[in-house]
């Protein structure tokens, strides 16, 4: 009789590590799901931790979207002085390679300097990084910049499931 119970014990300790094992898994999955990719060559860029919401006088139009599961995200539309129109969102901080020079004319959010920000992997341009005009390292931090990544530059994780890429060298 000790042995049906020890047998039963077993089978139901062996479905309740199961049952973990999916939870863990469909977790990771929807973590995985929170974040964007660069629409050209798929490397991470931001996750919805990241995202942030600062606002500008400057845009031209601004709505919330929902965005890696995140309501009410700010998106805004921003023209630069060569009549390009960019949707932007905006992050905390994100996966990108901020060039040097910073520049304050023509700056969409007053009292910061822009500069361009591109993919690290494939140097496509993303949007800018913003910082305070006067920024050096002594009197401020990384806290004190955000980045602004023009939206049809990202694609969410779960929807890149669904682009195939083909190197030049396999295309006949």
């Amino acid at each position: 009789m000790a042995w049906k119970v020890d047998y039963k014990c077993q089978q139901v300790f062996r479905i309740a590590v199961l049952i973990q094992l999916v939870a863990l898994a469909l977790s990771n999955e929807k973590e995985h799901q929170n974040e964007f990719l660069c629409r050209r060559c798929g490397e991470t860029i931001a996750n919805h931790q990241q995202l942030s919401h600062y606002t500008s006088p400057l845009a031209v139009d601004t709505w919330n979207a929902t965005l890696l599961g995140v309501p009410r995200v700010n998106v805004q539309l921003f023209e630069n002085p060569q009549k390009q129109r960019f949707n932007v969102v905006t992050f905390t901080t994100a996966n990108i390679h901020a060039h040097e020079e910073a520049y304050s004319e023509a700056s969409w959010y007053p009292g910061n300097a822009w500069r361009i920000c591109t993919c690290p992997q494939c140097k496509t341009h993303l949007g800018w990084k913003f910082q305070p005009v006067n920024f050096n390292h002594v009197t401020h931090s990384e806290e004190d910049t955000f980045v602004g990544i023009i939206l049809d530059r990202l694609i969410e994780e779960k929807q890149g499931d669904s682009i195939l890429y083909v190197p030049n060298s396999y295309k006949s």
